[in-house]
């Protein structure tokens, strides 16, 4: 799995950042299975949600920077019995709820497509990663430690 460069790809797409819902097709992700057990996601999970001021704060900094800052986050989509955790990319947020457009590519789902805006709440962020266009930084992405592992 190639996640890290998932996350640069992601990050290539600011046009979708910006107020435009237009999402570039080779911006998608491979979706990764990942075991059912949810231990080391709900360590992910807790890291992100500790660290979330942190988001915050660089988000309301930088949010309208679409040329130096690009920011997504994770989160879980749910279709019957089908759940998969998959990346949006943040519009904005506003009393608790992040106006995102989703890039990711689901496995099974098909009741969301890439492209599509939805609402996530800030206590369903699984993860989150900031990149610093202009320094080439990544903040956040905690799942990719625990995805490389899986390789």
């Amino acid at each position: 799995m190639k996640n890290f460069l998932f996350v640069l790809l992601l990050f290539a797409v600011t046009d979708a950042f910006c107020q435009k819902t237009k999402v570039e097709e080779d911006a998608r992700n491979k979706a990764v299975a990942v075991a059912k057990n949810g231990g080391r996601l709900s360590a992910i999970k807790n890291t992100a949600q500790r660290y979330m001021p942190q988001f915050l704060d660089s988000l309301k900094k930088n949010g309208n920077d679409h040329e130096g800052y690009s920011f997504i986050l994770k989160s879980e989509f749910v279709e019957g019995d089908k759940h998969e955790h998959m990346w949006s990319q943040v519009l904005g947020f506003s009393n608790g709820v992040f106006k995102v457009i989703f890039i990711d590519s689901p496995l099974e789902l098909t009741n969301i497509k890439m492209g599509d805006k939805v609402d996530v709440k800030q206590t369903d962020v699984e993860d989150w990663a900031i990149n610093n266009i202009r320094t080439k930084k990544i903040t956040g992405d905690f799942s990719d430690k625990y995805l490389n592992i899986k390789q």
